[in-house]
């Protein structure tokens, strides 16, 4: 059991490993409004939050965004200029992003999450529009020493509401009635000990798309290993 689950996580590193996530899909260097809200790096802007453009932490091209936290446990910094990437198809798996923490975090809590928006265009009522979802994966930033970490992660594959929980953003996002069909916006959320202040640069946001082939070999692999299961149990 126990090599096996060795070869399933060891496949799961290859899709990742194999995924296109390389040209920056949020790089922060253009100023803009994004819906009716203040001009922000690449329209963010801040939901009880500090969001500017900066060259601190910057690993693509010239600026980063900072991400600046006063007092408040759940704050936003959210655009709604959405890339087309952000939508199924293409399939998107999972965000990867650069983050420079300029000093530790002096508390016990603080994470950094996602969360989509969508329109449900295809409702057969009619369209539903600003649909929330947010995903249970979170990067945790308290306990990491200050520095840059680059290629970070935080998956879609876990909804936790309010839109459709436990489904992952692929299920939710596409053609059918009930899907989501576009993104309307994105947002990074951080969520930590309310009366400690915390700021963070972000740069190089990307979407991940696994390649088709790669996901075909995932499924292949997963079989092999569990028809060799059946043969050991038989």
């Amino acid at each position: 059991m126990r090599k096996r689950s060795i070869c399933i996580a060891i496949m799961f590193a290859f899709v990742f490993g194999a995924a296109v996530a390389t040209a920056a899909d949020y790089s922060f260097e253009v100023i803009a409004p994004s819906g009716g809200n203040p001009p922000g790096p690449d329209g963010f802007f801040g939901l009880g939050a500090t969001v500017s453009q900066d060259v601190i932490g910057a690993t693509d091209l010239l600026h980063s965004m900072k991400y600046q936290v006063g007092v408040g446990g759940f704050v936003g910094a959210r655009t709604e200029i959405v890339p087309a990437t952000l939508n199924n198809p293409p399939g998107v798996t999972a965000v990867m992003f650069d983050i420079t923490i300029p000093e530790a975090y002096p508390d016990t809590f603080a994470n950094m999450g996602v969360t989509l928006f969508g329109h449900e265009l295809n409702a057969p009522g009619g369209p539903i529009y600003g649909q929330q979802v947010q995903f249970a994966n979170e990067y945790a930033i308290a306990g990491k020493a200050p520095g840059t970490y680059l290629d970070q992660v935080i998956t879609l594959d876990t909804s936790v509401g309010p839109y459709r929980p436990g489904e992952s953003f692929n299920q939710i996002f596409g053609p059918d009635p009930t899907d989501l069909t576009v993104s309307s916006a994105f947002q990074f959320y951080i969520n930590k000990n309310a009366v400690t202040p915390i700021t963070v640069y972000i740069d190089n946001v990307r979407f991940v798309v696994p390649e088709p082939a790669t996901m075909g070999l995932l499924a292949l692999g997963i079989g092999i290993v569990g028809a060799v299961g059946r043969r050991r149990r038989g």
